[in-house]
């Protein structure tokens, strides 16, 4: 439980949906729904209003979509996490709303337990992606490891295949670490030469560099 409820903004033009996501948030302390928009407009001055902790955001709803509240939403409430909901996959769709601040995409038909572990790990400061997509990107390892080959110096490793595997899971270093059976040191001497290798700065930018690669199941195409 947290010290305090994460407190969850929905905007979404279905309302039988977001009330239903609502009753559910509240049969658990550690969240406290303070708003609720059927359209960006009307979400806008309530986001800046109520500064949530966490943005959850339709991005296929009438009028104004859920990317142009994204675009919106850093000059809104700088201290709220936003993250993109919708009923389907769309890799465009993903990768554009990670570019404009997303820091987590969830299909509405997530069970209960795992969406809350969504908002939780958003909270925690992490990026959250369905595992459906990191198992994706294993079956794209080849598609990475042929793109950095040339001199040998680029080339990704079997390690640092699974190293990013986990980093689009969302864990942090001190479970990559456990999960491997490495050091966390260990852990960011990998991340390191990834990043250098693949030419991104961070974990987003590595998240993006995978979805951009179209590392992706036969569903997402």
């Amino acid at each position: 439980m947290t010290p305090q409820p994460i407190r969850i903004f929905l905007v979404d033009d279905n309302v039988l949906y977001a009330e239903s996501v609502a009753a559910v948030l509240g049969t658990d302390k550690d969240f406290k729904v303070v708003g609720l928009s059927r359209t960006a407009s009307e979400a806008r001055p309530l986001i800046s209003k109520s500064a949530p902790d966490i943005v959850l955001v339709e991005l296929h709803m009438s009028g104004q979509s859920g990317l142009d509240l994204l675009r919106d939403l850093p000059g809104l409430s700088v201290r709220s996490r936003a993250i993109a909901t919708a009923e389907e996959e769309s890799r465009e769709e993903i990768v554009e709303a990670m570019r404009l601040g997303a820091k987590g995409f969830v299909l509405k038909q997530t069970g209960p337990e795992l969406f809350m572990k969504c908002l939780r790990k958003v909270y925690e400061g992490e990026i959250w992606l369905d595992g459906r997509f990191a198992e994706a990107v294993m079956h794209a390892f080849g598609t990475i490891q042929a793109e950095t080959k040339g001199d040998g110096k680029n080339e990704i490793s079997a390690r640092e295949m699974e190293v990013i595997a986990l980093v689009v899971q969302g864990y942090k270093n001190r479970d990559i670490a456990q999960k491997l059976f490495i050091s966390e040191k260990t852990v960011k001497n990998h991340l390191s030469a990834i990043f250098n290798k693949l030419g991104v700065a961070d974990r987003l930018e590595l998240t993006l560099y995978v979805f951009e690669k179209r590392m992706f199941s036969p569903t997402m195409e």
